[in-house]
Parts: C-alpha cells; sequence; structure tokens
C-alpha cells in the first residue's frame, strides 16, 4: 500500500517532533518550519524543483545549502534527511502535522468565528475565554470572518466541528418544521 503525502509528512513530522522533545526546542523548531513553509508559499515550484528528475542533485543540493542557512543544527539534519530521502517535497504537510501536535501539546485551539457584523475586541476575547473553558484550552486563537448573509448570531469552527448559532440556519429550520407540517 503506497501512503499518501499527508501520512508521509505525519511520520516525518512526528519524528521530528520527538526528537525536538529529546532537545526541548519544540517551539522553535516550529518557528524554523513555519519560515521554511513561508518560502514554499513565495516560490510555489519549489515543491516540483525537488522532484523534477532533470535537474542534478548537485543542482538540488546547493538549494538545501541555502535553506540550510541561518536554522538551527537540528533543522539542518532533518532538511537533509528529507533530501536524502527525495522527500522535501512534503515539507507542507511536515509543518501541517507538526503544528497539529504542538497545538495537541500545548492545548491550543485554532477557531474560525463568522458573525454578521464585525466583532469587537471585547467580543472577540470573551468568545476565546468561554471557548477555552468549553474546550479545557489553554489558548484559542481567533480568526474572525463577517458574512452577512448569516443575518445574526455566529458560526464557530474549530477543525472539522462546526457550531452554527446563526439565524439564518435558524430560520431555514423553522422553515422546514413549517413546510412539513
Amino acid at each position: 500500500m503506497k501512503l499518501n503525502k499527508e501520512e508521509i509528512g505525519r511520520r516525518y513530522a512526528r519524528a521530528l517532533f520527538e526528537y525536538a522533545g529529546e532537545e526541548r526546542q519544540y517551539e522553535p523548531i516550529l518557528e524554523e518550519l513555519l519560515q521554511l513553509e513561508q518560502v514554499y508559499q513565495q516560490i510555489p515550484d519549489l515543491k516540483n524543483i525537488f522532484s523534477d528528475a532533470r535537474l542534478s542533485v548537485l543542482k538540488k543540493q546547493k538549494l538545501v545549502d541555502l535553506m540550510q542557512q541561518n536554522v538551527s543544527p537540528i533543522m539542518q539534519r532533518f532538511l537533509q534527511l528529507l533530501f536524502d530521502y527525495q522527500r522535501l517535497d512534503i515539507l507542507p504537510e511536515v509543518v501541517t502535522a507538526y503544528q497539529q501536535r504542538f497545538d495537541q501539546m500545548t492545548k491550543t485551539y485554532h477557531a474560525v468565528i463568522t458573525s454578521a457584523v464585525e466583532l469587537d475586541d471585547q467580543q472577540v476575547t470573551r468568545l476565546q475565554a468561554a471557548l477555552a473553558t468549553r474546550l479545557g484550552a489553554n489558548q484559542v486563537l481567533v480568526e474572525t470572518k463577517v458574512d452577512p448573509e448569516i443575518v445574526g448570531g455566529i458560526i464557530t469552527q474549530i477543525g472539522d466541528q462546526i457550531v452554527d448559532g446563526s439565524i439564518r440556519t435558524r430560520l431555514q429550520h423553522l422553515n422546514q418544521v413549517l413546510l412539513n407540517n
């Protein structure tokens, strides 16, 4: 059975996370991974460059050497490992999986809150506190969105869990009940 990129990324992230833990470097390694992810975002073809058979190993190694500048010895070894096993194309998946492990360890949740109108800072702070209490979280990072079509209320999404408290959804449910009777 062939593994997909996400599963391979999770395996490499798990190994890096465990090693970072042994060295007590969880957060610095996460910061370096996020910086490398930005490089991948700024140069979208980078993933393809590392998997392109037309480029020589020497040219690819020069790119890796550039990426290894200004990172810790742990990250230098990790990048070289990915290169040696021809896995540099999965670095974005590694970043995602490492971030998830880090968030689990630190009990950090990421929430997207959609409202009909812009929420002020005090409302966001109260929602963060309520979510932290409900989830048993140390920290809840909130991204807010405005969607006037929900009419009122809020929609909260944490991971793949959605709590829809919008007026639009309530009206839709009421409409269904009235039509079915």
